[in-house]
């Protein structure tokens, strides 16, 4: 995913160059397609439940497999992960392996008890709640269900934080929540959440109708990121875009506020298992094209070692992706699934990537 995450509260850095050589150390977990939500921006195309979704045993033994391969965190998302009657199961199991789990949810069926049960049986450190908005009228657009539902996940975040959880909100950015976000990212500073979670549109599945192609969404937030460097005390912008150092706005704001910059992580140290347990390098990339695997029957550490799509992830330059580029060895060759959006070919040029337009570099057709 491309994020870019406003930090409220301190955190340590830990920086290391995220190009550097990794195990599979984190899973992104997709574990049910049901959602009670209709997102229009959805990656997933989640709401309906899909056939064939990993059963309880299966999905129990996936922990183990993963736990056996060396995996150390995983995220849980959906569809709406508190939809699958046996989350809470997973979770305590998770534990079991001293796996540390962080749920990304819409915050609908949280509750004090539920709440209460994971701090005491789980591992699971944080929750990121949809809020996107705090119009009411917007909410109800984008996530497809009545405005009711804005008022249960400011609840949840409140919640959340009273049972000592690390709380984040998240906001698709699209033409309709640009506006809004200043308003947001106050709100989240004044209630003590730690972080406001800004998506950045890949357009796959359900997320191909926000902004014009060639729209430089880092312009577009440069305002808002202006008016997080002014805020007191001064918080970090951390980014999960690979080009994002490289973009004039991050350049020019980097001299009045801290940016750590993670790059993509997709292939390098996590890969993405779906509800049917289909293993792909990234959670954006929801489609046939992207499988690499199913976790089902195949060994998560060979997957990851041996994939040529996970290989050209972490190798796009030797792949030929860039390789004019100086930048390449730093950058990665940018976003691997915003090209494949625009082109349907992974080896393609991120159309995004600032030094590729400064350069007037012509995006390629796919190749075979």
């Amino acid at each position: 995913m491309l994020d870019l995450k406003l930090k409220f509260k301190p955190s340590t850095d830990g920086r290391r160059n995220w190009m550097s050589p990794s195990p599979l150390t984190d899973l992104f977990w997709n574990v049910t397609r049901s959602c009670n939500f209709r997102c229009g921006i959805c990656f997933t195309d989640s709401g309906t439940p899909a056939g064939g979704e990993l059963t309880t045993e299966e999905a129990l033994a996936a922990i183990d497999a993963a736990a056996a391969a060396g995996v150390r965190n995983i995220i849980i998302s959906g569809g709406e992960p508190f939809l699958r009657p046996d989350i809470e199961r997973l979770l305590e199991h998770m534990a079991g392996h001293d796996i540390v789990a962080r749920i990304a949810t819409n915050g609908s069926r949280l509750d004090d008890a539920r709440l209460k049960r994971l701090k005491e049986r789980t591992k699971v450190q944080s929750f990121q709640i949809s809020v996107d908005s705090l119009n009411p009228d917007v909410y109800e657009r984008i996530h497809g269900v009545s405005r009711r539902f804005l008022d249960k996940a400011l609840d949840a975040m409140a919640r959340i934080q009273i049972h000592g959880f690390h709380a984040t909100a998240s906001s698709r950015v699209t033409p309709d929540t640009l506006p809004g976000l200043s308003a947001l990212m106050r709100h989240a500073r004044d209630r003590g959440w730690a972080t406001l979670t800004l998506h950045l549109p890949v357009p796959t599945r359900r997320s191909q109708d926000t902004f014009a192609e060639g729209a430089d969404l880092m312009a577009l937030l440069e305002p808002l990121l202006e008016e997080f460097a002014a805020l007191e005390p001064r918080g970090v912008v951390e980014t999960y875009i690979p080009w994002a150092e490289h973009h004039p706005v991050a350049r020019r704001l980097s001299r009045r506020v801290r940016f750590t910059h993670r790059g993509c992580r997709a292939g390098r140290d996590r890969l993405t298992v779906g509800p049917d347990g289909a293993l792909t390098p990234c959670v954006c990339l929801d489609v046939p094209e992207a499988v690499i695997g199913n976790i089902r029957t195949d060994d998560l550490r060979k997957v990851f070692a041996e994939s040529p799509l996970c290989r050209l992830f972490r190798d796009p330059q030797g792949a030929g992706i860039c390789s004019d580029c100086r930048h390449v060895g730093v950058c990665g060759g940018g976003c691997r699934a915003s090209a494949w959006a625009a082109s349907g070919s992974f080896h393609s040029l991120d159309r995004q990537c600032p030094l590729r337009r400064a350069a007037g570099c012509a995006p390629r057709p796919p190749s075979a």
